[in-house]
């Protein structure tokens, strides 16, 4: 173990005087031969040493929020009796009742290990000054499913540690429960200066609840489900049904112009050829033969597209709802060729 040097151990010694001798009425002269001791080296007692002067600066200046970190953290670095013994003064002036209370119990072990009675005596008599101050916090929890986890300010709580009242300083302080399989849940309970608070926390709820299935009766036998007939596509024929239709359309057009084109050759050769069954110009003759074929070609014409126009009709129409729940009609188109002409045959089943 290693002794501090003597201008730390007198700087101590004197802050002590002030900072807490003076608060429990203790004389200064009995105060004055107050040691503490490093165990830390180098850097790290360095360190400690120099936020130790700033953690006593400050406090000097009454700033004790911004001087209790300084504390505390020369202390994590450089472990020492006497700076507990400053950080409890520390907590304590700024309401931190249960934290003062604990770290002057520390002060007062580690100043019997160090073989100090009379720092013991000062830190035990702090101590119990403020029991009377304590808050204490009890978290009861009716529903303990499996793997729960509960947390108060950060710190997991035992199982044991539940029901008891525990100190706590004044303020809010926040109580997570997570489990599982369940919902995790945070709680935050405000406890005033000295009050012995409870909190009851609530079940957690599942975190993925699931819809009960009825059972089957004994015996019975699994009921097989009716197969569901495929749906019959309806855009498809609607849009075939239109082109078709459209082809039709054009197929029209095409007779009617083929078919005036044979009437104007038609008159034509009437024309040139007045006589019938004998013709002497050669170019009545060649528009009687223009006739016949234009003629032709406007029947063929007006055939295809009068029964392009029906089948695309019939596409159209038997793609409705309607069309395909019935299931059962049928249309049929198709030319009609004979020897005094052409026509459209339409036919049906329903």
């Amino acid at each position: 173990m290693k002794t501090m040097p003597p201008t730390r151990l007198r700087e101590r010694a004197a802050a002590i005087v002030f900072a807490l001798g003076v608060g429990l009425g203790v004389s200064p002269c009995w105060l004055v031969g107050l040691e503490g001791v490093a165990v830390a080296a180098g850097a790290d007692a360095a360190t400690a040493q120099v936020l130790f002067e700033d953690g006593k600066r400050l406090a000097a200046a009454s700033k004790f929020v911004e001087a209790c970190p300084k504390f505390a953290e020369s202390q994590r670095l450089d472990p020492a009796a006497g700076t507990l013994l400053h950080l409890g003064n520390c907590y304590e002036k700024t309401g931190r009742t249960a934290s003062a209370w604990a770290t002057f119990l520390e002060a007062a072990s580690a100043a019997k290990q160090q073989s100090r009675g009379d720092w013991a005596e000062l830190a035990t008599a702090r101590a119990e000054a403020l029991r009377p101050k304590l808050a204490h916090l009890a978290i009861f929890i009716a529903d303990r499913p499996p793997g729960l986890v509960v947390k108060r300010d950060g710190t997991v709580l035992t199982a044991a540690s539940l029901g008891a009242p525990f100190p706590v300083d004044p303020g809010a302080h926040a109580v997570e429960l997570s489990a599982p399989g369940r919902k995790s849940r945070s709680i935050s309970r405000v406890v005033g200066d000295g009050e012995q608070a409870a909190l009851h926390a609530p079940s957690l709820e599942l975190d993925s609840p699931t819809s009960p299935v009825a059972a089957s009766a004994p015996g019975a036998a699994p009921v097989a489900a009716s197969p569901v007939p495929p749906e019959a596509p309806s855009g498809g024929n609607a849009t075939l049904g239109y082109v078709v239709g459209g082809l039709g359309v054009a197929g029209l057009g095409v007779g009617a112009l083929t078919g005036a084109l044979a009437i104007g050759k038609n008159n034509e050769s009437k024309e040139l050829c007045p006589s019938a069954g004998r013709c002497a110009s050669q170019a009545g003759i060649a528009a009687n033969d223009s006739a016949k074929t234009l003629g032709t070609v406007s029947t063929i014409a007006f055939v295809a597209g009068g029964v392009a126009v029906a089948a695309g009709a019939v596409l159209v129409l038997t793609s409705g709802p309607r069309a395909r729940a019935a299931g059962t009609a049928s249309v049929s188109v198709g030319p009609a060729v004979g020897p005094e002409g052409a026509g459209l045959l339409v036919g049906g089943a329903f």
